[in-house]
């Protein structure tokens, strides 16, 4: 905590320490912190969201709070009560196979860890982005390493690749002060274990003095300049992500590539093109992968972006096909745009690279057949980016456990 209070250079220098006696105050004022009425001079509004330090719960059953709720007002907020006291799932599963087939979309299951909830960006599609009000970080890492992640390899064997990703978090903005990814590798190091980060930050320089960097493995969501500029905030240039992809490779580390979200904004095809040039001769990224902005209607969309930054055409099409839409987690655009936005990807990525792994991520199995030529990948046994079999090298582990990917039912 002390190193990390050093290094962000706090606008309000002093500590408020919670308790039981002022949690129903602290819980309204980090209600009414976000967003803040005034912001310093050259301070990105971002950075203004509280930090709310404490232990994450490592048991594997959260607790009750029924008894301290009895001692506060009836509408104490819960959900930040549970946030401050570090009462989160410390892990979690992300794509089962029955929740995938049920959903129609095409991943890995995976179960990933968190050690910090909330995100210094302010990417508008993103709900804790653009209104998240504060950001919760755990202190007892060497508890989690020591209790948390050993159970989980024991748990699950098969599992070979961990995401340390946070929910809602963009974990490496806050290394080295942190000190969550050099524990985490040391950890993996000793069950031969590989785990991941997954960023749309460039801040990596750190990972060069990392003892077990060689258990580091990066994944970077990445994106064009024109929605680096106008949709996420606080995150940097968007080809700073490229330069950082080349660092990570020079100092051993392995990455990897999302373009997820794919915003097709006005001069789409240019804006992408020139990424993926970037991109492409700078770094050298085991995979790339693609996914159209999705989980969520067009409506939702317009609330969160300016409809009038994306292509027009693309628009029109979404609200047409509203209601085919409706319900499915691929939407809002239809199947037929989103296609032609995968084909001039992978076009632009094969003018530049004729080897490197193509992916897509959490798509429908439909896009799966229609792409998979053109991708050059099998849909049941894929390389992607941050899967739970993915060895460096754009090697498989499967096993009894996970034999295939979610594109077929697990028997």
């Amino acid at each position: 905590m002390q190193r990390m209070l050093v290094a962000v250079e706090p606008v309000d220098p002093e500590l408020v320490w919670i308790s039981d006696d002022n949690m129903p105050e602290v819980v309204a004022e980090l209600a009414g912190l976000w967003p803040p009425e005034e912001i310093p001079d050259g301070t990105p509004p971002t950075f203004m969201r509280p930090l709310v330090f404490t232990r994450v719960h490592t048991g594997e059953e959260l607790p009750d709070l029924a008894d301290k709720l009895l001692h506060w007002p009836s509408d104490t907020d819960q959900g930040i009560v549970r946030a401050i006291l570090g009462q989160f799932e410390a892990i979690q599963a992300y794509h089962p196979y029955e929740k995938d087939q049920e959903q129609n979309r095409v991943c890995w299951p995976t179960w990933d860890f968190a050690t910090m909830m909330g995100c210094p960006h302010g990417c508008h599609y993103c709900g804790h982005g653009k209104s998240g009000k504060f950001i919760t970080v755990g202190l007892n890492l060497e508890e989690f390493m020591e209790v948390v992640v050993p159970r989980a390899i024991a748990k699950y064997p098969w599992q070979k690749c961990f995401r340390m990703i946070g929910w809602s978090a963009d974990m490496i903005a806050f290394e080295p002060e942190y000190g969550c990814f050099d524990l985490f590798t040391r950890k993996l190091a000793e069950h031969d274990r590989y785990g991941y980060f997954h960023a749309a930050s460039s801040n990596v320089d750190w990972i060069a003095d990392l003892p077990r960097k060689d258990r580091l493995i990066g994944i970077f969501s990445v994106t064009c300049e024109a929605v680096a500029d106008t949709i996420e905030p606080g995150t940097g240039h968007a080809f700073d992500r490229f330069e950082a992809g080349r660092k990570c490779t020079e100092f051993g580390v392995p990455v990897r590539y999302k373009f997820k979200p794919m915003i097709p904004v006005r001069n789409w095809r240019e804006q992408y093109a020139a990424a993926i040039e970037q991109a492409l001769k700078v770094s050298r990224p085991e995979s790339i992968g693609f996914c159209v902005i999705m989980w969520m209607n067009l409506e939702e969309l317009g609330r969160r972006l300016d409809l009038d930054l994306l292509d027009p055409q693309y628009v029109a099409a979404a609200q047409e096909a509203a209601e085919e839409m409706e319900g499915n987690v691929c939407g809002p655009f239809p199947h037929q745009v989103r296609a032609e936005i995968y084909r001039f990807l992978i076009e632009q990525v094969r003018r530049w690279d004729d080897e490197v792994l193509l992916f897509l991520s959490t798509e429908s199995r439909e896009m799966w057949d229609e792409l998979k030529g053109e991708l050059g990948q099998d849909p049941n046994v894929f390389f992607c980016g941050c899967s739970s079999v993915a060895l460096p090298g754009g090697k498989l582990s499967l096993s009894q456990g996970c034999p295939h990917s979610t594109y077929s039912p697990l028997d």
